[in-house]
């Protein structure tokens, strides 16, 4: 009997090795994009939902207290607890938000005052505030009404893609709506039906 030849070894060419690669590296970039896309997305939600919850317990407060309530935003940044708060310029509510009881009426968190809540300053959204009246800051009556105030706050990403822009819309009754996606294809619509837009 005699030896069998060895099966030749054959390996990978460089152009194999190339295209697998390639390969890869493509699905790599669709996997971390889609990742990074619910990233955004997860952001935006919980902007919406934590804004929402500071908008509900400035009306709740309204009504417990019997007292009315602002809700605007920061002019700057808190750097401490000692820092005094006042209310800044009209849609800067990317700065911060802060709800606050206002006895004397003067919109100005004074010692009389009680913060109810606070949202501190974000970096990669802003808010449009639009309503009835135009003024920069929101009121709550001790009968949890707007003040006559009803209109939307538009939250749009620093990525300005339609799938990321969030809407609340608040009537004269003090109720809240988050804008749906009533059609299911990722972009939200208003009251009205009309996708939201952030350009």
């Amino acid at each position: 009997m005699g030896m069998q030849p060895l099966a030749r070894i054959r390996g990978f060419t460089l152009v194999e090795l190339f295209v697998v690669l390639s390969i890869v590296l493509l699905l790599g970039g669709f996997a971390l994009h889609g990742v990074t896309r619910q990233s955004q997305n997860h952001y935006m939600d919980g902007l919406q939902g934590a804004f929402m919850t500071l908008l509900l317990n400035a009306r709740n407060a309204a009504v417990i207290n019997q007292v009315a309530v602002i809700v605007c935003p920061v002019r700057t940044q808190r750097q401490d607890m000692s820092d005094q708060l006042r209310c800044g310029k009209r849609n800067n509510w990317h700065r911060g938000v802060m709800a606050f009881t206002d006895r004397n009426g003067n919109r100005i968190l004074d010692a009389e005052d009680k913060m109810v809540a606070e949202l501190p300053g974000f970096a990669h959204a802003t808010i449009r505030w639009r309503a009835f009246r135009n003024r920069s800051y929101l009121r709550f009556t001790t009968q949890g009404l707007t003040d006559w105030q009803n209109g939307n706050f538009l939250f749009c990403n620093s990525d300005p893609k339609p799938q990321l822009a969030r809407q609340i819309t608040l009537n004269y009754a003090g109720r809240l709506y988050k804008a749906p996606d009533r059609n299911q294809d990722g972009i939200h619509e208003n009251p009205a039906g009309i996708a939201l837009r952030c350009d």
